[in-house]
Parts: structure tokens; sequence; C-alpha cells
């Protein structure tokens, strides 16, 4: 692996775990975590908070404006010799908020590197071509199985066109999945790992399906 390579995989590594903070709070968008870096170091950080409200690019560029004491002179020269890793291709079009791709190229951005593709409709490539088109230098596929990991419920959704399924099933050794009718007590079957797993899941997915 080239030091480069390696470079983009940290920085990369780095928009994931940026992206889970925003797990539970960011459907049916995706979780996407950005980095903006300058001569090795990170200058800025970013991901989507919460649904409806500023992506992920859009934050870790006002981290470096806010880093430069708002300083725009400052922030606009940082930016033109800085590349931007991004865990999904910046959006391209009009949504809840303007496309990520104008925004790095109103900064002068010279380079993207992006985790994966973006397969939502309006996007789909449409990203990368805007940035290529503006003579900006971008990478893709950096991580690319744990950025398509970390987003596979926005993908089936996208993609499959329903919702991404846990199905969770609990039954006894002999095969019961319930007490027996003359049993006067509840017990557990799931061992507390489970449990704990299974609570996790309810915190963070959009709905629960229950069969008494």
């Amino acid at each position: 692996m080239s030091e480069i390579t390696a470079d983009h995989n940290k920085y990369i590594q780095r928009c994931l775990e940026l992206a889970v903070l925003g797990k539970g709070f960011v459907s049916p968008n995706p979780m996407v975590g950005s980095v903006i870096v300058h001569l090795n170091q990170i200058i800025g950080e970013g991901y989507h908070q919460r649904y409806g409200e500023a992506h992920a690019e859009v934050n870790a560029v006002d981290d470096v404006i806010q880093n430069c004491n708002n300083d725009a002179i400052m922030a606009a020269e940082l930016f033109k010799q800085s590349t931007i890793y991004v865990s999904l291709e910046p959006c391209a079009h009009f949504g809840k908020t303007p496309p990520c791709a104008d925004l790095l190229i109103k900064h002068k951005i010279p380079k993207v590197v992006i985790g994966c593709r973006d397969p939502f409709e309006l996007v789909n490539g449409k990203g990368i071509e805007k940035l290529v088109n503006a003579g900006i230098e971008v990478i893709i596929g950096i991580l690319q199985d744990k950025c398509l990991e970390l987003k596979k419920r926005f993908f089936t959704r996208v993609q499959k066109q329903r919702p991404y399924i846990i199905l969770k099933w609990a039954q006894t050794k002999d095969e019961y999945f319930a007490p027996l009718s003359d049993e006067r007590r509840q017990f557990w079957i799931t061992c507390e790992e489970s449990r704990k797993l299974v609570h996790q899941w309810r915190s963070e997915e959009d709905a629960a399906v229950s069969k008494d």
C-alpha cells in the first residue's frame, strides 16, 4: 500500500467515525462524514447531524471557517490548497439543502476523495460529474466496502424501494419461543448480550414491528 493510499484510508476512516454520530437522527438520509485536510493536517470536520439540516461537507467547510476565526480570506486560501474527504458522493441537486458539489466548486477546493457513489437517482454520478467538469480532481472508492456497509439502510431504500429489515427471532434449544401455557412465570430466552443488541436496534431503527 502506498503512503498516499494509506493517507486516503486514514481520512475516509475518520469520515466514517464522524458519520456514525448521526445514527438515529438523519433517516431517511444516509449517515455521512467529511474532513478537510491541508498539508496532512485535518483543519475541518463535519457530519450530517439531523435530517433536513446541513450536510457533512457544509459542516466541514463551516468548521474550517470557524477555525480561522471567521477570517474569510484566510479560509479561502486554505480551501485552495486542501483536499476534502467525504464518505459519500456530494449531492448535485436542490433538496432540503443546496447541492454540496456546488459548495466545493465555489470554495475552489482542488481535490475531492470519495468513499462511494450515491445511488440516489438525483445524484448517482452527477455530483462527481459536476466536480470533474469544474476541473476538480476526484478519487472514488476509498474504503468503499466500509462506506457501503454504513449506508446499507439508505441503499436498501433507494435501490430496492423498501426499508432495511432486521428479523429478530428467539427460541429455546427445544424449539419453544414462549413459556408453556401452564407456566406462571416469565423468563428470558435470550442472553444479556442479545438483549442489549436488540435495545440498540430499537433506538437506531425507524420502526419496530412485533408479533405477539
